[in-house]
């Protein structure tokens, strides 16, 4: 179905842009993935917006029509993210048709833009359909873009040109570093050093945190996914150091009984959260289940209290197997910091 929305009517030349000064004020271990409150669109085109900041991203070389992204061929179509505050913004994490000229611009009012990066067709790797981008260098889908200072924002907007006039964008992500004091208590996700796997299973257990959650209702042998059979295994995640975990998002395999442990010294663990497959909106295959009350995925019934911690254990205790997780994200508040710049999809 195809979507009309206006927004901003005015656009304008005049750009503000933070002094280099300023991209110094604030810790580097503040540096985060910054959630969008919402998302507007401009022009004609299809599916739900919500798909544009929703944390997950479609499989790389899929087609631009693809039912996980946002397509469009009206060339004055345009997409803005509110941040919700002004923030530093220094990175962006993007999946778009690989073929066409893509532009970020940033603005603080919503009114007037300037363009922050311009992603041309071949920076990515597929070389055909999806595409993920990132301008973070630490990133292995980074784009060889020109260095750019980071600006200071509230809007992200993104416009395409060019090409073959089949433009899709399936999500934006942006990274940077808190500005607004009275934004310290937001939920913000952790970014973890490192991970282990213990028993048999197969694929990396590092894909458990590597920023990319699949498409929901997946199969559980799909690629970017880890599984097993044996009850026995289980993995620990190492935050770096010790946080308040606020929430947590995981992506299990519909079926199964999962629980997360927590614990400051990886040698004894309390339990944090079970999480019943089948309590989540699909009825079968990969499902996201969250307990962040502001993510569409959440699940009230799954609360817990915020908790002292610097590895989570995840391990499956029942289920019809074979078991499966290809996603977690843990989250903190702003006031505690993060870890280093490391952006994920």
């Amino acid at each position: 179905m195809l979507s009309r929305m206006g927004f901003f009517c005015t656009f304008m030349s005049i750009v503000l842009v933070l002094p280099a000064a300023s991209a110094q004020a604030v810790p580097e271990e503040d540096y985060i993935l910054i959630q969008a409150r919402s998302v507007q669109g401009d022009g004609i085109y299809s599916n739900s917006l919500e798909l544009l900041i929703d944390g997950t991203f479609a499989n790389d070389a899929r087609p631009w029509n693809d039912a996980r992204c946002v397509y469009w061929e009206d060339e004055q179509a345009h997409f803005t993210l509110d941040l919700g505050a002004e923030f530093l913004i220094v990175d962006v994490l993007l999946q778009v048709d690989d073929d066409d000229i893509y532009t970020i611009a940033y603005s603080v009012d919503g009114l007037n833009f300037v363009p922050l990066h311009v992603f041309y067709p071949g920076y990515g790797e597929t070389g055909v359909g999806l595409d993920t981008m990132s301008s973070n260098p630490e990133n292995p889908d980074y784009a060889s873009l020109p260095e750019k200072e980071p600006v200071q924002a509230r809007y992200i907007r993104l416009s395409a040109s060019s090409g073959d006039r089949k433009y899709a964008l399936a999500e934006l992500q942006v990274f940077g570093y808190p500005l607004e004091e009275e934004e310290a208590e937001e939920n913000w996700i952790i970014t973890p050093t490192g991970i282990q796997g213990f028993g048999a299973f197969s694929r990396d257990a590092a894909l458990i945190i590597d920023g990319f959650t699949p498409a929901e209702g997946g199969v559980w042998e799909d690629d970017g996914i880890v599984y097993w059979e044996d009850p026995e295994v289980y993995f620990v995640v190492d935050l770096g150091r010790t946080y308040e975990v606020t929430a947590v998002q995981i992506q299990v395999n519909v079926g199964g009984r999962y629980r997360i442990d927590y614990s400051l010294d990886d040698r004894e663990y309390i339990s944090l959260v079970e999480i019943v497959g089948a309590v989540g909106d699909q009825s079968s295959g990969m499902d996201t289940i969250s307990t962040l009350p502001t993510n569409p995925e959440y699940v009230i019934d799954l609360d817990f209290f915020p908790a002292e911690a610097r590895y989570l254990k995840i391990y499956a205790v029942e289920g019809d197997g074979p078991y499966a997780v290809s996603e977690l994200h843990v989250y903190t508040v702003a006031r505690r910091g993060h870890a280093d710049r490391h952006g994920g999809r």
